[in-house]
């Protein structure tokens, strides 16, 4: 049976559904992670997990890229991949403080119980954030300088020049 969506939905309903899709995400992020451990051991699955976030985010990233350059914008700075950024911000509340980013309100829960996990939250982020940013830019990279799995009351991270990814030499692969 099709819906028909007529007019707008609330600032809150449009929060709200942005989270619950992406609560879907950060448990089967999970639940990928912790199979990868059972079957092949951490190390493996550290492994295994790199090279999955790293292909996802030259994919995302290419694909940001290659919309920027279609229509004739730049792609070297922080400014420019925030401009075309592919991430329903709508859900990320700056407000929330520490639940501000609906993954990391998931992955904490999952931590109580698996302290192992947390190793895996953290390394999401930096392999996905740095690696967007080394391909989309060509010549940034970036590390995370605070984060709310680890008790931070926000995310923040610091973007600087680096002469390995204008090499094409990223921190977590390399392209290709």
């Amino acid at each position: 049976m099709k819906t028909k969506l007529e007019g707008t939905v609330t600032r809150e309903k449009m929060v709200d559904q942005i989270r619950l899709a992406a609560r879907q995400f950060a448990m089967l992020y999970f639940h990928f992670v912790k199979t990868l451990v059972d079957e092949y051991g951490t190390e493996k699955a550290h492994e295994l997990v790199q090279k999955t976030i790293f292909e996802q985010a030259v994919d995302r990233s290419d694909k940001l890229r290659e919309k920027r350059l279609a229509k004739g914008a730049g792609t070297d700075t922080v400014e420019d991949f925030m401009e075309d950024i592919d991430l329903p911000f709508c859900g990320w509340i700056p407000e929330w403080g520490k639940d501000h980013c609906p993954y990391a309100e998931i992955w904490r829960e999952y931590i109580k119980d698996n302290e192992w996990f947390k190793e895996f939250a953290l390394f999401y982020c930096d392999v996905i954030d740095t690696t967007t940013i080394e391909n989309f830019t060509k010549k940034l990279s970036h590390r995370i300088t605070q984060n709310v799995i680890t008790g931070g009351t926000s995310c923040k991270r610091e973007y600087f020049a680096s002469e390995a990814v204008e090499r094409g030499e990223y921190t977590y692969g390399r392209k290709g």
